[in-house]
């Protein structure tokens, strides 16, 4: 039974995203298309609400009220399920990762992913946290997820700080040079309106691509009848949505899920 973290104590990086819209989806094929034990560490936000409709997920929200949280971690990290543990972000992290290390519940973990989006501190903040991790346990696998990668621009360019500049212009070398050669592991996950309005229909963008409904035929068919001009505009804003989720799917998860099977094997 897999069990993946998602961490980084740099708030606004996209961890319930990641959580929902990768490792999630991931881990319902690994597991046989069987729902995923979700549990959600936050002393504040709920955001694993907003995938209310999804079929991939039993969600569970931890409230975070204390800095002990040894026991809550092994009653959960010990179960025989597969997981995706998503952390909340500042005080949150600390106390986690402190309690996983402290508990040696760390040994339980087959991958830590963090993600960052292109700002200063998310880089720092995430090498910080994955030498404090691999201080603990060397041989934990790690993967890097960049995240609203904007497809326009040159990934190097846009997550200069962590990559480096490979342009040349300035004496950037990257914090990831910082990292292990084993552990220079990382993705991208591209900037998508996808990922908000699968949100805003509480599900996730690999659902929405695998939607089991012909929305040609039944736009084609409610065009015919002439029904509400509202319901025929949701019904083609669905088709096209199911488009692009489909390529969304095909272009940046599953080179991710590629990646994740990489790592932590068969």
């Amino acid at each position: 039974m897999s069990k993946i973290l998602i961490l980084n104590a740099k708030g606004g990086v996209g961890k319930s995203t990641i959580s929902m819209q990768v490792v999630v989806p991931y881990l319902y094929l690994r597991n046989e298309k069987s729902v995923v034990n979700y549990y959600e560490f936050d002393d504040e936000n709920e955001d694993s609400k907003s995938f209310i409709n999804s079929k991939l997920v039993n969600s569970n929200q931890i409230k975070v009220v204390d800095s002990n949280l040894r026991e809550i971690i092994a009653d959960i990290v010990l179960r025989d399920e597969t997981m995706c543990i998503d952390v909340g972000a500042n005080k949150t992290t600390s106390y986690f990762v402190q309690s996983l290390i402290d508990s040696g519940m760390i040994d339980a973990v087959d991958l830590i992913i963090i993600p960052l989006a292109d700002g200063e501190l998310d880089a720092i903040n995430a090498v910080e946290l994955y030498y404090k991790i691999k201080e603990s346990k060397g041989d934990v696998k790690v993967l890097f997820i960049l995240n609203r990668h904007n497809e326009t621009r040159d990934l190097y360019s846009q997550f200069d700080i962590f990559l480096g500049d490979k342009r040349g212009f300035f004496d950037t070398k990257g914090l990831i040079e910082n990292v292990a050669e084993d552990d220079k592991n990382f993705e991208t996950l591209s900037d998508s309106d996808t990922i908000k309005y699968c949100r805003s229909f509480g599900t996730t963008v690999w659902e929405l691509a695998n939607l089991d409904r012909d929305l040609s035929a039944q736009l084609r068919e409610a065009i015919k009848d002439k029904k509400d001009k509202k319901e025929i505009k949701m019904l083609s804003f669905k088709k096209a949505l199911k488009g692009d989720c489909e390529i969304f799917l095909k272009k940046s998860l599953s080179p991710i899920f590629e990646k994740i099977d990489s790592l932590i094997g068969e």
